[in-house]
């Protein structure tokens, strides 16, 4: 998760507050394109791999031990992480079925990250993240 000082990643994994991705970016994400802003708690990845691995990680661990799993797997403490951001939304990367549901795999172009209610800029960065398909359950 490089899209944001390591000091921000880790405060908001202290928080406490992993989960997949949450209503708003379900109801919103899949205009992908349009250029609109939308801002999203999740779980966000360097690359469509890992966060695919973490979907699939997610029906035998908590949020927190697939996180650490990958991101020991990839050799990079930040490679996936949870985080709130602005963001647009980019491609429809692919669809993974699980335990828990269907997700699609989203690119996202970060624009800011939030701490604590403080928003800040951050260069234009690509990123990855599951989105819950909404009805459709296995």
């Amino acid at each position: 998760m490089r899209t944001m000082s390591a000091t921000i990643a880790i405060a908001m994994l202290a928080a406490g507050a992993i989960s997949t991705a949450n209503g708003a970016e379900e109801a919103s994400l899949l205009d992908a394109g349009s250029g609109k802003v939308h801002v999203g708690t999740g779980v966000i990845c360097d690359t469509q791999a890992e966060v695919t691995s973490f979907v699939q990680l997610m029906g035998d661990r908590d949020p927190g031990g697939a996180i650490q799993q990958i991101n020991r797997q990839s050799q990079s403490p930040m490679a996936c992480g949870m985080a709130t951001v602005a963001f647009r939304t980019g491609k429809n990367m692919a669809e993974v079925r699980t335990d828990k549901g269907s997700f699609n795999i989203v690119q996202i172009e970060i624009i800011a990250g939030s701490v604590d209610g403080n928003w800040q800029m951050v260069p234009r960065r690509i990123q990855y993240t599951a989105v819950a398909i909404p009805g459709y359950d296995v």
